[in-house]
């Protein structure tokens, strides 16, 4: 575990499907509105985590999350409207918004960058293109891969996750299933190796990631909530739904089934 005074920087990974076919097993008729919410709540929380987290990278193809993502990033580093860049343009920039150098596809607010879906072949060599450009930007960083499916999650818990993560080499929290995988970290200079899918978990163990889950434990509620179904939303709903996903419910309150 690393102290306040020896804990590198971190960014955050959070990889989105396109909304249309994001939360197939969500049985609702607004599943891409509820996901588009709780990829907000996350990118949220992140945000609110403090200043050990100097990043936050989405990788998503999708518009309509794009638009999103940079309004909720404007609001909490209270960016100007209008300011944003896409595209290329210099790395960096400090209390503005810019492109990335030599990079297209690319959305940068305050400390949220947007990433178009590179090469799209799917979630895991999506996170290792925003792992590359975490280090792109900032040299030195700790990453860490989480979910976008985290209504629950609060800033408190991702801090302590992120603190229990291993100074060397990777670290993997489990799921509430304990299955899954809702946060892979990777110290300065060694490689993210995502293996999500199912039976992630193992995978991630049988690569080398040390299990930060008996650690943890039950201190992280929020974090290990990740939602695919209608019983794992109420679930995150008893733990207290961010604002994004609150909203989208009370629009549409009613669930088709428990399965």
């Amino acid at each position: 575990m690393l102290t306040t005074e020896t804990a590198p920087p971190w960014v955050v990974l959070v990889p989105l499907k396109p909304l249309t076919a994001a939360k197939s097993r969500l049985d609702r008729p607004d599943r891409g509105a509820l996901a588009l919410a709780m990829a907000l709540d996350t990118a949220r929380a992140v945000l609110d985590a403090g200043e050990g987290v100097v990043g936050l990278v989405v990788v998503t193809d999708d518009p309509r999350a794009r638009r999103a993502l940079t309004e909720l990033a404007r609001d909490r580093s209270e960016i100007p409207a209008g300011t944003d860049s896409t595209g290329s343009g210099s790395a960096g920039g400090v209390g503005g918004t810019t492109g990335v150098g030599g990079m297209y596809g690319l959305t940068r607010t305050g400390r949220l960058l947007v990433a178009a879906d590179e090469p799209n072949r799917g979630l895991n060599p999506a996170l290792a293109h925003g792992a590359a450009l975490a280090r792109r930007i900032h040299p030195g960083c700790a990453v860490a891969a989480v979910s976008a499916d985290l209504p629950a999650l609060r800033p408190a818990e991702l801090r302590r996750a992120l603190a229990a993560a291993p100074p060397s080499g990777r670290g993997v929290l489990a799921d509430a299933v304990g299955t899954g995988t809702v946060l892979l970290s990777a110290a300065p200079g060694a490689s993210l190796c995502p293996s999500f899918g199912p039976g992630s978990f193992e995978a991630h163990l049988d690569s080398g990631a040390v299990d930060l889950t008996a650690l943890l434990a039950d201190t992280v509620p929020g974090l290990r909530r990740d939602v695919d179904t209608v019983a794992d939303l109420n679930t995150a709903r008893a733990l207290g739904l961010g604002p994004a996903t609150a909203r989208a419910l009370a629009a549409d309150p009613s669930p088709r089934t428990a399965a």
